[in-house]
C-alpha cells in the first residue's frame, strides 16, 4: 500500500471492527487511491456490481433517477463509507452516486473482494455491519419522509450528518464542512425550498445553527438535539465519544 492509501485506510469505519491483518489484505487488493472532482460519477445507476467502493475523503450523495428525468437524494456519505457494501449481495446499482466535494476513493475488485470474504470472515462481518449501520439510516430517513414536521425533520437531519462527520473525524469544535444546497436539502427531505429556508431560519433564529459558505456550526448541541429528538444510538455500530 502507498503512503497516501495507507493514511486513508486509517481514517475509514472499517477501523472499528476489522483487524488490522484484514484492513492490510482488503486494501492490498484495491489498485490505487482514486481522486474524483465535484460532480463526478462514483457508481452508474443499473450497472452489474465490479467493485466495492469506499469513500476515503470528501462526501458523495446517492440519488435515483426517473424515468421522467426527476431525481431524489436517497442516502448522503461521508469518508470512511462504503458505497455499495449491499450490492456484494444484489450485485447491481439501482441508484448512482456523485461526488458532493472533490473525493478520494478506492475501488475493491468484486473477484478478489470474493476471494477475501471466503478466507477472512472479519470482512464479512465488517461489510455486514456497513449494510446494518446504513439500512439504520435509511429507516430513520423514512420516518422523517412520513412522521416528522419540517423543522423537526431538517434538525435531525443536520444532527444526524454531523454525528456522521464526527464519526470519521471532521467535527472541528462543532463545526462541519455542509456542500448540500437548499436545493438538495428539500430533495432529501421531501420538502419545499420555502420550508426549508423557513425552518433553517427558525433554527437560526433559536440560536441552534449557523449555516454559511458550506460550513455547518451547531452552537447549541444539546438544543438542536431536542428539537430533532435525536438519538444517535442507531448510528453506533461506529461508536465515538460524546
Amino acid at each position: 500500500m502507498s503512503d497516501e492509501l495507507s493514511l486513508a485506510v486509517k481514517r475509514l469505519l472499517f477501523r472499528g471492527g476489522l483487524p488490522i491483518s484484514d484492513q492490510r489484505a482488503l486494501f492490498g487488493v484495491a489498485p490505487t487511491l482514486r481522486q474524483a472532482s465535484k460532480g463526478d460519477c462514483l457508481i452508474e445507476g443499473g450497472a452489474p456490481f465490479s467493485s466495492l467502493v469506499i469513500l476515503c475523503s470528501g462526501m458523495a450523495r446517492k440519488v435515483r433517477r426517473f424515468s421522467d428525468g426527476m431525481e431524489q437524494i436517497v442516502a448522503v456519505f461521508v469518508e470512511g463509507d462504503a458505497l455499495n457494501a449491499g450490492e456484494v449481495v444484489f450485485r447491481q446499482s439501482r441508484n448512482s452516486v456523485y461526488a458532493l466535494t472533490p473525493a478520494s476513493y478506492v475501488s475493491i475488485p468484486a473477484g478478489k473482494l470474493n476471494d477475501l470474504i471466503t478466507i477472512r470472515p472479519a470482512i464479512t462481518r465488517a461489510l455486514w455491519l456497513e449494510t446494518a449501520v446504513h439500512a439504520a439510516i435509511q429507516q430513520e430517513w423514512m420516518i422523517w419522509l412520513g412522521l416528522r414536521a419540517a423543522r423537526p425533520r431538517l434538525a435531525h437531519f443536520l444532527c444526524e450528518l454531523s454525528y456522521r462527520l464526527r464519526l470519521a473525524g471532521r467535527d472541528l469544535n462543532s463545526e462541519v464542512e455542509f456542500p448540500l444546497t437548499q436545493n438538495d436539502l428539500a430533495d432529501a427531505l421531501g420538502m419545499s425550498t420555502v420550508h426549508v429556508n423557513r425552518s433553517l431560519q427558525v433554527l437560526r433564529g433559536q440560536g441552534l445553527i449557523e449555516l454559511t459558505r458550506s460550513r455547518l456550526i451547531i452552537l447549541d448541541r444539546d438544543g438542536l438535539y431536542s428539537v430533532a429528538e435525536f438519538d444517535p444510538q442507531y448510528l453506533e455500530g461506529h461508536k465515538i465519544d460524546n
